[in-house]
Order: structure tokens, then sequence, then C-alpha cells
């Protein structure tokens, strides 16, 4: 073996020199192995640029690293307020809380170019490389799709989205899945990488122990860095914990590694038993280095065009709901039916009779309301004072309901 050194010689004129220094000698051949197995699709293999999982050390002086950060240009936003492009982090979430929805979202958004849940408008667009260790290949495209109809896209573009998927979360812990995880990222370029979850891809690792748990997840971002790429990491919360932050992020890891921090907390949920659509009110906790903490709400709701056929599309849609945030909570309980009645009054923006609200949640819902929902919804919603109406100005006309104050009927 010769002792491999990189150090260059000085410069006058240019910047200082940089030397590097092998953390080991040692490149060991590997057989060929391809991480999702498809007859459709070509494998990666094993390169000679990268057969070792052992990085080198390298060092710089402080002049040449500011002359190449200047150089570099003016730092971008992945998602603007969000998360800084080429940074990584995790997004926690309890049980069913949406993460895959989430993370979906955020595929589509940056290859897209389009804001992620509408609130983050994205500033590095390109490819997105995702790593679904759970779900099946149907689940995905179909829910893939919703998300991107919701943001107006057709499925033909929605098809078409520089989007690379892989059926299985690479185990950070086996140098085979790291090396094709490495080539992966390499051909494909993507700005962002999204690997869901974290449990299946840190393998036999313990949680509680830092250490261990820092190494496995500095492996991912290594790879994501190389290419100058975004990394989002999902994560559960732990099951006996308290609260609604970033503490409950299973283990202990996670949480200090990551350079922004995303906690997703589940407020209420709903599902209606005529429609089947579930509706789901969260509280998001946004942490990270170069942007300060931050919490909102969020309303998602899923349904089927036809309920109960798995055929059928999808339908999503996320909106602001800053109650879940607020503390008042009054809003967290609303049905269905009040929930479209606060949004029907919002969008007509003044008064309106019942026969008219119910028109715009038919316009937009495909079906109306029955004139009992319709006085039950109504007469819960003024008792929680969100609403008030106009009493008629003779027999014989109806009343005109409007929202009381427009922080009501954002939530709607």
């Amino acid at each position: 073996m010769s002792q491999n050194s990189n150090e260059a010689a000085p410069n006058e004129s240019g910047p200082e020199p940089t030397t590097s220094v092998p953390t080991s000698q040692f490149r060991r051949p590997s057989p060929t192995l391809c991480l999702d197995h498809d007859q459709h699709e070509p494998c990666l293999h094993r390169s000679h640029w990268a057969q070792t999982d052992i990085r080198e050390l390298t060092f710089h002086s402080l002049a040449a690293v500011a002359a190449e950060v200047d150089a570099a240009g003016p730092p971008r936003w992945l998602f603007k307020g969000v998360i800084v492009a080429g940074d990584y982090g995790v997004m926690s979430a309890e049980d069913k809380a949406g993460k895959t929805w989430a993370v979906i979202d955020a595929a589509v958004s940056c290859a897209a170019g389009l804001a992620w849940f509408v609130e983050f408008a994205c500033e590095d667009p390109g490819p997105v490389l995702v790593f679904f260790g759970e779900g099946s290949r149907r689940k995905a495209v179909r829910r893939i799709r919703a998300v991107a109809e919701s943001k107006g896209l057709t499925r033909e573009q929605a098809d078409a989205l520089p989007i690379v998927l892989c059926f299985r979360a690479p185990r950070l812990g086996n140098a085979e899945h790291l090396e094709l995880f490495r080539q992966a990222a390499a051909l494909h370029r993507p700005k962002l990488v999204i690997v869901d979850p974290l449990y299946l891809a840190a393998g036999g690792a313990k949680g509680s122990d830092l250490y261990s748990m820092g190494e496995l997840l500095q492996k991912a971002q290594h790879v994501a860095q190389e290419i100058g790429a975004s990394l989002i990491i999902s994560h559960h919360w732990n099951k006996g914990g308290t609260g609604d932050g970033h503490d409950r992020a299973s283990g202990v890891g996670p949480g200090a590694w990551g350079r922004f921090l995303i906690s997703v907390a589940v407020k209420s949920r709903r599902t209606d038993p005529a429609t089947g659509e579930s509706t789901v009110c969260q509280k998001w906790s946004l942490r990270g280095d170069e942007i300060p903490d931050t919490e909102m709400g969020l309303i998602r709701r899923v349904y089927e065009e036809i309920p109960g056929d798995l055929s059928s599309a999808m339908h999503y849609s996320v909106q602001r709901d800053d109650s879940a945030t607020s503390g008042s909570g009054r809003q967290d309980d609303l049905s269905p039916a009040e929930r479209k009645l606060l949004e029907a009054m919002r969008t007509a923006g003044r008064p309106e009779i019942v026969r008219q609200l119910v028109d715009r949640i038919a316009a937009k819902h495909g079906h109306g309301l029955q004139r009992e929902t319709c006085s039950r919804a109504l007469n819960r919603l003024a008792g929680m004072g969100l609403v008030d109406q106009i009493a008629p100005e003779r027999v014989g006309m109806a009343a005109q309901w409007f929202v009381v104050d427009e922080a009501a009927g954002q939530v709607a």
C-alpha cells in the first residue's frame, strides 16, 4: 500500500493550500447489489470513485473557506422560512399524523417549483430522490397525484415530475446500501432527498445512543452534502413522552443532529360519515439554526372521489389554521358541516342567506347540506361566537349569516 498524500504546493498568488489526510488506506472491493429489485429499471452498481465508506478529513485555511463561500453567491432557501438549501434535518410526528403526506407535499413542491403547504415558496427547485420504507407503489402514486392536483397540476404533469422513487429505506449502517444511495444521488443530482422513515433506515441502532445514531445520520448527511442537496428524514414520536414539541421525537440523536427540526402534533381529527372525508387539524413546530422558533396550524383534508373505491382519484388539500397555536381551542371540535359553512361565509365576504351558503358548498364539494344540518351547525357556531346573523327585515325573508371576525373565517 502506498501513502496517499494530496498536500498542495504553496501558491503565492492563489488561495491557501488545502491538505487532504485519508483516515484509512484500505479500500476493499465489493460485489454489485441492487437496492430496489425491478425488472424495468436499471440497477446501480459500485463505482470506482467511492469504494469506501470512510471519507477523508480535509483541512482548509479560513481565507480559503471564506473565498469559497463568497464565490458561491448568496445562499438560497429550499422552502423559504423553513429549510435552507443544502441543510439537513428531521420531521417528527405522532402516529398517523400524516408524515408521508407531508413529505410527498415537499417532494411535489420541490420538483414542480411550487410552495410547500401553499405557505413556503420553493426557491431551489429540481429533482427529488425519495426512499419510501412504508407503503406500496400504488399508494405512493395515488398520493403524489392527489397532492399534485391540489397544486393545479394535471395527472400527466404529475407523472412527469422529476421524482425518483425507491421503495425501500436505505440501511444507513450497511456499506452496500450506502454506496447505492451515493450512486443514485450522483446520477440524479436531486435538490431534495427524503428518507421515510428513520426507524427502518437506522436498522438495529439504539435510539437512546447519541453517538451511534449520530454516526448513522451523518452518513446520509454526507451523501446529500456531496451533491448540495437538502435532506429530510421523517421520524416518529416516542410513546411515553408528554407535550407536542420537539422533545417528543424518539431517541436523542435526530434532535441533536438536525439543522432544522419539524414537529407535528394532531390537535383533532374527524371523518365525515357521509363523504368519508378525513380532516386532521395539526400543530406544526419549526426550529432551525437560521430560522426563529415558529408554530403554525394546518388543516389537512383527504377524501376519495368515490368513497370506498380504491381505484378512484384521491383529493387532498391543506390550509392555514392558526387556532391550533392560539390556545383558544374553540374550533378543534367543529363538525365537517360547521367547517364548510364557515368556509362558505368567508368566501362570500358578505352576509348571505343559508340557501346561498349551501350553493357555495355544493359548488366546491359536490354536495350540499340538509336544512336541519345547517340549522344545528349555524346555531352552534353562533353559540361559540364564531358567526352571527342579520335578522330579516320582514316576515318571509331569511336571515343573513356572516363570520364575526376574519380570524374565525381563516380556519374554515
